[in-house]
Parts: structure tokens; sequence; C-alpha cells
């Protein structure tokens, strides 16, 4: 049995894949809750919508900082920079920032508009 060696750009990869999924996720449940007027998991998706706001933004603001040249690049580096990345975001996730409150509030309107033009139009 051969085991061939990781390369970062596999990570990389799988990375993206996961994002692109949880994004893809993310999208039908937020479709889910609106077109169903859950008002509930529309909060929850807002939530989430704002974790995934930082951590594009935290990611992007990164990319800015000059990398050291104290420790080398590795691979396990990498991964150990990837998690603990997603452990920062979660906690400010969790504090929150205020934008998931108002996309909460301005999507919760269009609903509400949404279902009361439907329910006159049913009658």
């Amino acid at each position: 049995m051969k085991i061939d060696r990781i390369y970062s750009s596999d990570i990389s990869n799988s990375i993206s894949k996961k994002q692109i999924n949880e994004e893809k996720a993310f999208e039908d449940i937020l479709r889910k809750a609106y077109s169903s007027g859950d008002k509930e998991k529309l909060k929850e998706v807002c939530n989430e919508f704002e974790g995934i706001f930082l951590q594009m933004m935290y990611k992007q603001m990164k990319r800015t900082v000059p990398e050291s040249e104290l420790l080398p690049d590795s691979t396990g580096r990498e991964i150990f920079q990837d998690m603990l990345d997603d452990e920062l975001i979660k906690n400010a996730a969790k504090r929150g920032t205020g934008l998931s409150e108002v996309l909460y509030r301005q999507l919760s309107m269009n609903m509400d508009k949404t279902f009361l033009v439907n329910d006159e139009k049913a009658k």
C-alpha cells in the first residue's frame, strides 16, 4: 500500500469545495425559510450569513498582512492556521457585529409584506 504525500494544493481544493457546499446549503436554507415564512429559521440563517461574511472579510484582511519568515511554510502550519482562523471567526460570530440583526429586520419586513400580499390575493 502506497501512501502519497499530501500537498497544500489538495488541502486548498478540499477547503474550497467545502466552502462552496456550505454556501449552497446556506442559500437553500435561506430560500426555504423565506418562502415558508419561518422567522425563527430566518434568524438562524441571518446569523449564519454574518459568520460567512466575517470569514470572508477576515481572509481578505489577512492577505494584506506580510508573511513572516520566522517560521517556515509547511502543510501542517497551513492546517493549523486555517483551524485557528475558523475558531476566531466562530467566536467573533457569536458576539456578532449587528449585521445579522439588520439583515433579519429587512428580510422579515419583506417577508411580512410578501405574505400579507399573498394572503390578500387569496381572499
